[in-house]
């Protein structure tokens, strides 16, 4: 490459540099509000940080009139790094490996129809509330890890601002409810626990799953990144039921 031609290059880094940077520091603004209300409160899971966070973005990017589009397209970055961090979940899990020959039937069988029943169960209340057909699409995906929900939700036709909502508060009421709903039925072994929240609360259940133990943990995110990999298979077969 000629001096002219790596010039251009690095002007053209230093653009979407220059272009992204905004974005991602709202992100990054709005996230650290929400840490610190977190952490003051004393941690309780309907303060979370992602909750707070979100309108504290919003009214940022309002008062800023940043085009939505705009500001999605600029934490490319931080979307890739939400990318790797799921994947780098399979680190706790790859320690779990030895107890999964012994359970991979069941285990197979509960994420197969726990996460129909999920996406069934909210399309289903949806349908009967006469919920628009395109809002339909945008809450199908809401029980899937956010990166995948995205990418499910663009292919289904549906709204990614609903979708992201929809995926952070399934997150927080199952993380929420999760506990109760466990000592209610008497559910008191961890891996089924960490399958199940990983099942219907994706990231937040996973992370919620960690702070029982890291076997819960683990289960959570074999949980969360089979139905990542399953949904894209059954929802648009399931969504037709519906509209």
């Amino acid at each position: 490459m000629n001096s002219g031609g790596l010039l251009e290059a690095v002007a053209g880094q230093w653009q979407l540099l220059v272009q992204t940077t905004p974005a991602v520091l709202i992100t990054v603004v709005g996230y650290a509000v929400g840490l610190w209300c977190y952490r003051r409160a004393d941690r309780p899971l309907l303060i979370h940080p992602l909750l707070i966070a979100a309108p504290v973005i919003f009214l940022i990017v309002d008062a800023l009139a940043m085009p939505i589009t705009d500001y999605h397209r600029g934490n490319g970055a931080l979307t890739l790094a939400l990318q790797l961090a799921t994947v780098a979940l399979a680190v706790p899990l790859a320690a779990q490996a030895r107890h999964l020959p012994a359970l991979y039937r069941p285990l197979l069988l509960v994420v197969v129809l726990g996460a129909i029943a999920s996406a069934a169960l909210a399309l289903g209340l949806a349908a009967l509330l006469s919920i628009d057909e395109q809002l339909l699409r945008s809450i199908a995906a809401k029980s899937v890890t956010t990166p995948i929900a995205i990418g499910v939700t663009e292919q289904l036709g549906g709204i990614i601002a609903i979708i992201a909502l929809s995926v952070l508060l399934t997150g927080l009421f199952g993380a929420l409810a999760a506990e109760a709903i466990y000592r209610r039925i008497g559910l008191d072994d961890d891996r089924w626990q960490g399958l199940i929240l990983g099942i219907c609360a994706h990231g937040i259940g996973t992370a919620k799953a960690f702070e029982t133990s890291p076997r819960c943990g683990a289960f959570a995110t074999l949980g969360m990144g089979l139905t990542g990999i399953w949904s894209p298979f059954f929802l648009p077969y399931l969504l037709t039921l519906f509209i």
